[in-house]
C-alpha cells in the first residue's frame, strides 16, 4: 500500500507534470506560429526548404547532445535519489563538457552535409550551424535543470525565451526578411545563456563538497545508448523529411513538414510527463523503491490512452481545416499526409511511459528501447524508400507509420510483462476507436471540410466518450485518490 512519501512523490510529479506542459506549450507554440507563418509568407518550395534545414539541425542535436541530455536527467537525478550531491554535480560537469564539444561540431558538420544536397546562402548557412549549435546546448540545459529539480525555474525561462522567438518571428514576416531560422536560435541561444545563469546560482546556494565520483563507465555506455535511441526515434521523425526531399516533388515537402508542425503539439502531455516521470522514476530507483515506478508506469499509460484519445480523432476529422488554417487551401491536399501521420503519433505518445520506465532502470533493460528504436527506424525508412515514388508524401508517412509501430511495440510490451499490468482492455479500445476513424476519414464525405463532415466528426466524439466513459472515471478516481494521499501527507 503506498505510503505518505508515495503521496509526496505522486504530487511533485503532477506539479512538475504542469509545469512542464506549461513550458511545452510555449515551446510547441513557438514552433506552431513559426511554421504556419512561414508558410503563409511564402510558396511551398521555401517552405519545404525551412523544413528541411529545422530537420537537419534537429537530428544533429540527437547524435550525441540528445543522449547526454537523457544522461544529465538521469545520473543527476539517480546520485540526488541517493542523497549524493556531490556526485550530482560532477555527473553534470562531466556531461555538459561533452555536449558543449559535441553542439560545435555537429554545427560545422551539419552545415556541410545540408549544402552538399540543397547549396544554401552563406546568410543561411550560418544560420543552420548557429540552429544547431543552440538548440542542442538548449536540450543539455533543459535536462540539467530537470535532473537538478530546478522545474519552476526551466518552466519560466521557455515561456519567456519562446514569446521571443515568437515576437522575432512576427519581425522577420513583417519586415519582408528570409531569416526564417534566426528567431529560433534568438530564443534557443537566450534560454541557454539564462539556464546556466540559474545553475550556477542553484550550486552556490547548495555549497557542494569538491571531488564527488560517479561510475564513469556506465555513464558513457548510457549516453551512448541513448544517443542511438533517441537518433532512432526522434530523429527517425525528423529525418522523414530529409527522405521526403529526394523522393517526393518540392510541394509533396511541404505538405509532411507541415503535418510534422501540426503533429508536434499533440506531444505535450507526453512529454511533459515524460520531462517529470524520467527523473522521478531515476530517483525511485536510485532509493531502490521499484513499487513507485510500477504505479507511475501504470498511471501515466493509462492516462496518456484515455485523454489522447479523442484530441487524434478529433484532428483525423478535421485534417482538411485544420491544414487550410495552417499553411492557406493549397494545403488542403495534403490532409492524408496528416491524418497518417497522427495514427503514426498516437501510437509513439502511448510507449513514452514504458521508455522512461526502462531507460531509469538497470543498464541491461536501457537496451531495450534502443534496440526498439533501430530496428523500427530501419524498418520505416526502408517501407518510406519504397511507397514514396508512388504514393509521395502519403508513403513517406506510412513509413513512419509502420516504424513507429515497431517501436512503440517492444518496450510497451516488455514493461507490461515486467511490471504485471493489465493494459490489454483499455489499449484495444483506445487503437479500435482510432482505427475506425482513421477508416471512416477516409471516405469521401470527409475529403473536405463540410458542414456533413462537422456532424460525423461529433458523432464520432459522441462514441468514443462513451466507449472510454469507464476508463475515465477511473482515471478521475486515481488522481483524487493520489490528490488526497499528498494532502494527508502533507
Amino acid at each position: 500500500m503506498a505510503g505518505p512519501s508515495s503521496g509526496r512523490a505522486g504530487s511533485a510529479i503532477v506539479r512538475a507534470g504542469a509545469l512542464s506542459m506549461l513550458a511545452l506549450i510555449a515551446v510547441g507554440g513557438t514552433r506552431l506560429v513559426h511554421g504556419s507563418l512561414t508558410s503563409h509568407s511564402t510558396d511551398r518550395t521555401t517552405y519545404g526548404l525551412v523544413g528541411i534545414m529545422l530537420a537537419a539541425s534537429m537530428v544533429a542535436s540527437l547524435v550525441l547532445p540528445g543522449g547526454v541530455s537523457s544522461g544529465l536527467s538521469k545520473f543527476v537525478a539517480f546520485h540526488r535519489g541517493a542523497g549524493d550531491v556531490a556526485g550530482a554535480w560532477a555527473v553534470h560537469r562531466f556531461l555538459y563538457r561533452l555536449g558543449l564539444v559535441a553542439s560545435l561540431v555537429l554545427g560545422a558538420a551539419t552545415t556541410i552535409a545540408v549544402n552538399a544536397f540543397h547549396p544554401l546562402k552563406p546568410w543561411d548557412l550560418a544560420s543552420l550551424a548557429l540552429l544547431t549549435i543552440t538548440y542542442s546546448l538548449y536540450t543539455l540545459d533543459k535536462a540539467a535543470l530537470y535532473g537538478h529539480g530546478l522545474v519552476a525555474r526551466y518552466a519560466r525561462i521557455e515561456v519567456g525565451t519562446s514569446l521571443l522567438a515568437v515576437a522575432s518571428t512576427v519581425a522577420v514576416v513583417v519586415t519582408a526578411r528570409t531569416t526564417y531560422l534566426l528567431p529560433l536560435c534568438l530564443g534557443y541561444g537566450l534560454f541557454v545563456v539564462l539556464s546556466r545563469w540559474q545553475l550556477r546560482l542553484h550550486r552556490r546556494r547548495e555549497v557542494v563538497p569538491t571531488g564527488g565520483r560517479f561510475h564513469r563507465r556506465e555513464i558513457v555506455t548510457f549516453t551512448v545508448l541513448a544517443s542511438i535511441g533517441t537518433l532512432a526515434s526522434a530523429g527517425f521523425l525528423q529525418g522523414t523529411q530529409l527522405l521526403a526531399g529526394q523522393f517526393v516533388t518540392p510541394a509533396e515537402v511541404a505538405y509532411l513538414v507541415a503535418a510534422i508542425a501540426l503533429t508536434a503539439p499533440l506531444y505535450f502531455l507526453p512529454r511533459a510527463l515524460a520531462l517529470a516521470l524520467f527523473p522521478a522514476m531515476a530517483g525511485a530507483q536510485g532509493a531502490g523503491d521499484t513499487g513507485a515506478v510500477r504505479r507511475q508506469v501504470d498511471a501515466a499509460t493509462r492516462a496518456l490512452a484515455v485523454t489522447m484519445t479523442p484530441l487524434f480523432l478529433a484532428g483525423l476529422m478535421a485534417a482538411p481545416l485544420i491544414l487550410t488554417l495552417f499553411g492557406g487551401s493549397a494545403y488542403a491536399d495534403g490532409a492524408q499526409v496528416l491524418r497518417v501521420m497522427l495514427c503514426a503519433s498516437f501510437i509513439g505518445i502511448l510507449q513514452v511511459p514504458s521508455v522512461n520506465a526502462l531507460a531509469s532502470d538497470a543498464a541491461a533493460r536501457t537496451r531495450i528501447p534502443v534496440a526498439s528504436a533501430v530496428v523500427g527506424c530501419v524498418t520505416g525508412l526502408a517501407v518510406a524508400a519504397w511507397t514514396a515514388p508512388t504514393l509521395g508524401a502519403t508513403g513517406i508517412a506510412v513509413g513512419y507509420l509502420v516504424g513507429t509501430t515497431v517501436t512503440a511495440a517492444i518496450p510497451v510490451i516488455a514493461v507490461q510483462r515486467l511490471h504485471r499490468l493489465q493494459w490489454g482492455p483499455i489499449l484495444v479500445r483506445c487503437v479500435g476507436l482510432l482505427t475506425g476513424g482513421a477508416l471512416l476519414a477516409h471516405s469521401d464525405l470527409m475529403r473536405t471540410w463540410t458542414w456533413s463532415a462537422a456532424a460525423i466528426s461529433v458523432g464520432v466524439l459522441t462514441v468514443a466518450a462513451a466507449v472510454l466513459r469507464s476508463d475515465l472515471r477511473a482515471l478521475l478516481r486515481v488522481l483524487q485518490a493520489r490528490r488526497r494521499s499528498a494532502t494527508e501527507a502533507g
